[in-house]
């Protein structure tokens, strides 16, 4: 292909791109389409198929991304909601999975869902738990190599605590845990009213902190108290043991720590090397 063929076929689907992403009617086309080499009159039923499809595969990828937030708007909703991040905010990779972080900031711009002030948090959970369930797996470590023994062994401020991957802290002044998991399936057994927790939390204005987790192939999300979810975000930063500890303390470290092995939230207890990362 020569340079001149090659610069027209980039110009054709720049313009096909601009016309497809284009916030106004199917039918509208990019100035300067029709006087493309070789393209002639783009077709609007053509150029309609192609936002139908774009925008048929935006909804999905969104609907996939944020299944509570789809229950809690609506299928129609997320539907334009999809189509207007796609404009704005297209994705650059074929893996539409990884597509779709900015659905937050977007509903925290539209005044028409201000009322529901706690819609962006709930986004910004969903992403942290698609983005933990896409996360890499975790190295098996060989026996020992946890490094337990250093915390009995070294000085707090000597140590820094590794999380596994796609371990994320959310904190919201929303009630995200008990949203979250009032949307989750219902086991057959499960009689109870899912939404209790929620609406009373939600009803007495409470906060809570997210953390997510993968263990296996699922995606758990525990709430955590204010003090502990100070320090597990200072750890999270980079900062030593000894300076978390310090700064933002935990109501009771044995048993966060325990906690933080049993649900699997950590994955090494290792020096912490002044100058790579906070102290």
């Amino acid at each position: 292909m020569t340079s001149e063929a090659t610069l027209a076929e980039a110009e054709r689907q720049a313009a096909l791109l601009a016309a497809l992403l284009l916030p106004r009617s199917p039918a509208a086309l990019p100035p300067g389409w029709a006087a493309l080499p070789g393209r002639g009159a783009a077709p609007a039923a053509g150029l309609q198929a192609y936002r139908g499809n774009a925008a048929a595969h935006a909804a999905r990828a969104l609907a996939d991304a944020y299944p509570v937030f789809a229950q809690l708007v609506g299928d129609e909703t997320v539907a334009a909601l999809a189509w207007r991040l796609w404009c704005s905010q297209p994705p650059v990779r074929g893996d539409l999975g990884g597509w779709g972080e900015g659905l937050a900031g977007l509903v925290a711009s539209l005044p028409e869902l201000a009322e529901e002030a706690y819609l962006p948090d709930m986004a910004r959970l969903e992403w942290c738990v698609h983005q933990s369930a896409r996360a890499a797996d975790a190295a098996p470590a060989p026996e020992g190599v946890l490094g337990l023994g250093l915390l009995a062994s070294q000085a707090p401020k000597e140590l820094r605590l590794q999380f596994t991957p796609g371990l994320a802290l959310l904190a919201s002044r929303f009630p995200v845990v008990s949203i979250w998991r009032a949307h989750q399936p219902a086991t057959e057994t499960d009689n109870t009213d899912r939404f209790a927790a929620a609406r009373l939390a939600l009803a007495e204005g409470r906060g809570e902190a997210a953390l997510v987790c993968r263990s296996g192939c699922r995606v758990q999300v525990d709430e955590l108290s204010a003090s502990d979810a100070a320090f597990t975000g200072a750890l999270l930063a980079g900062h030593s043991l000894g300076r978390a500890l310090a700064g933002q303390p935990p109501e009771d470290f044995t048993a966060w720590l325990v906690r933080a092995l049993q649900a699997g939230w950590l994955q090494a207890v290792q020096p912490h090397v002044p100058g790579d990362t906070p102290s």
